[in-house]
């Protein structure tokens, strides 16, 4: 089933998996306990949850940037992992994912996602702007994601 977060009501039978990538880090965290409790009723006995989402480090080029347009995405995965235990899920794996990212010659499509990221809150020239500022020659960036595997935990 494919569906936004706000529309899902579930399904009519238990879901053995979830795939979350690249979804989490745009549901505001005071949405992520019923979020995740609706993930609880409709998970079947030992069902999983598979989550990648954005990991914040210093280097990470497209956080820099979002932050200097003044629209950082309001959760990583840190608060997600948190989250998730609370909600009575345990980690099973985690993995960093990570490599670098060139942001010195940022084409038109690349600036059309700052500018969604950003709500469309901001220009085209405000994001590049942003960009040539984070992204000066020699300066290290990133993007920086973390998955993490999370079982059901049963009685």
């Amino acid at each position: 089933m494919e569906t936004s977060v706000e529309r899902w009501n579930g399904l009519d039978k238990p879901m053995d998996l979830v795939l979350l990538f690249n979804v989490i880090a745009h549901v505001k965290r005071a949405h992520h306990a019923a979020l995740f409790q609706q993930l609880t009723r409709q998970l079947a006995p030992d069902g999983i949850i598979i989550i990648i989402t954005e990991h914040f480090t210093p280097t990470h080029g497209g956080m820099l940037i979002l932050e200097r347009l003044g629209k950082p995405l309001e959760v990583s995965y840190d608060e997600v992992e948190r989250d998730l235990l609370s909600a009575g899920f345990t980690l099973v794996y985690s993995q960093d994912i990570t490599g670098p990212v060139d942001y010195s010659n940022p084409s038109d499509d690349l600036v059309k996602c700052f500018r969604l990221l950003a709500r469309n809150e901001v220009s085209e020239q405000e994001v590049r702007a942003a960009i040539d500022d984070v992204a000066r020659p020699n300066t290290r960036m990133d993007v920086s994601k973390k998955m993490g595997i999370f079982k059901k935990w049963t009685q």
